[in-house]
């Protein structure tokens, strides 16, 4: 294990996003070698803050995150089509950790 809060867990094979699928909040893993780009987002009013699960776009999904509201970054995964949105308590030591187990697509 290199990083858990309880919603989100890095281990030396990817990212597993606890409570993502709707409605049985069961896990999302991702491999690091299916992330293209690892970024972080500011949470607004408009932008997902006030999201507890769900899609705030069309291209966008968040797990559940009942604190979300009291959070203010995100980190934002492009893998596919659907971008998963979560929000860890230390959004910036995650987004840097995935960056560098991450490989850059051939």
């Amino acid at each position: 294990m290199i990083y858990d809060d309880g919603l989100v867990l890095l281990d030396e094979a990817g990212v597993t996003l606890r409570h993502y699928y709707f409605p049985l909040a069961t896990k999302k893993f991702v491999p690091y070698d299916k992330i293209r780009a690892v970024d972080t987002a500011v949470l607004g009013n408009w932008n997902g803050r006030w999201r507890l699960w769900g899609a705030s776009t069309d291209d966008q999904w968040l797990p559940l995150d009942v604190m979300r509201p009291k959070k203010d970054t995100a980190v934002v995964l492009t893998i596919r089509r659907i971008s998963p949105v979560f929000t860890p308590k230390d959004p910036q030591l995650v987004a840097r950790l995935i960056r560098e187990r991450i490989t850059a697509p051939a």
